[in-house]
């Protein structure tokens, strides 16, 4: 492991969708740390999902989709806290309580993904969209400084009239196993302040060659009016600075934070700040991951701390 578990087990996901996308990527997401999901699918097992919902058994034909795959799941991870509804997520209706980290479309029809997008994205809470059809899959990050519903969606007039059918039209279950551990691997990359390439990309998988093909929609521009340096931040005194981790000699004015605490601790001072961590490399990636929740700088001393002590004290003399 890379990343604390600790971390994760604090972590909300919403899965919408109990199908084949949802049996690639659960598991591993699960088995990574994540303590909490809530489940949503109003379908029933059929014999034909079994080739590729393979975590259903012919035992389970007519049952609701959402349930059993909370019982399976509570089986094996039985750390994490599973929710299940037993019906289709609703947009417009819906007053959850819980508050979600992330939010995986696995449905596989075109209307309600497109309902989908446009909810989460209104509520500011991170989506990716998934879906497989016959050899080919695709998968994006819905928020913020990612793409908008508008971009991935905006071509198309009338989804019901450009729907596809799995039962028609067939879906390789290699398919959907490659796109959903994909987008697995892709939210664990988000949850744990990982660096995130896929941002502002849509990500196609083309079942004939085996390969992944990353189309940018909006490839990241650097705004010549917000050059915040640290300098600048520096010469407000009230700037808040923060390190990622331990350290008894820290000067007064550096504080220390785990990286589970430090998105709470940015929303209740909601300002600009500065991340430091020993070598640098902790500090860029939380700063890069946590500037796409907030509409201020979040700068990060990308050098080894000795270098920004100094750089500190040499601003207060």
């Amino acid at each position: 492991m890379t990343w604390d578990q600790d971390y994760l087990k604090d972590k909300s996901i919403l899965v919408i969708g109990c199908g084949g996308l949802a049996h690639a990527a659960l598991p591993y997401l699960l088995s990574s740390g994540i303590g909490n999901v809530t489940l949503f699918d109003g379908d029933l097992v059929e014999s034909s999902n079994l080739n590729r919902q393979h975590l259903f058994t012919p035992n389970d034909i007519g049952k609701n989709k959402a349930l059993i795959l909370k019982e399976y799941c509570s089986v094996h991870f039985p750390k994490v806290t599973i929710f299940s509804e037993e019906r289709m997520f609703e947009p417009q209706s819906e007053k959850l309580v819980m508050a979600f980290d992330l939010v995986f479309d696995f449905t596989d029809r075109l209307t309600t993904k497109v309902d989908l997008a446009q909810h989460f994205e209104k509520q500011r809470i991170p989506l990716f969209y998934a879906a497989a059809q016959m050899n080919a899959g695709s998968s994006a990050f819905i928020h913020l400084n990612s793409i908008t519903s508008a971009m991935l969606f905006g071509h198309i007039q009338d989804a019901s009239k450009v729907e596809r059918d799995c039962t028609v039209d067939g879906v390789w279950p290699t398919a959907v196993a490659a796109v959903g551990i994909h987008v697995a691997h892709q939210a664990l990359q988000f949850l744990t302040l990982t660096p995130c390439p896929f941002v502002g990309a849509i990500d196609y998988f083309d079942g004939n060659t085996g390969l992944w093909s990353r189309f940018h929609f909006n490839p990241k521009q650097k705004n010549s009016n917000s050059a915040t340096t640290i300098q600048a931040l520096l010469r407000d005194r009230d700037t808040p600075i923060y390190f990622l981790g331990e350290n008894d000699s820290l000067p007064a004015g550096v504080i220390s934070v785990t990286a589970s605490e430090l998105k709470e601790v940015i929303e209740k001072v909601n300002r600009p700040c500065i991340l430091l961590c020993e070598t640098g490399m902790r500090a860029k990636a939380a700063a890069e991951q946590l500037s796409k929740h907030f509409n201020f700088p979040i700068l990060s001393w990308n050098q080894k701390l000795d270098s920004f002590l100094l750089l500190l004290h040499e601003s207060n003399v």
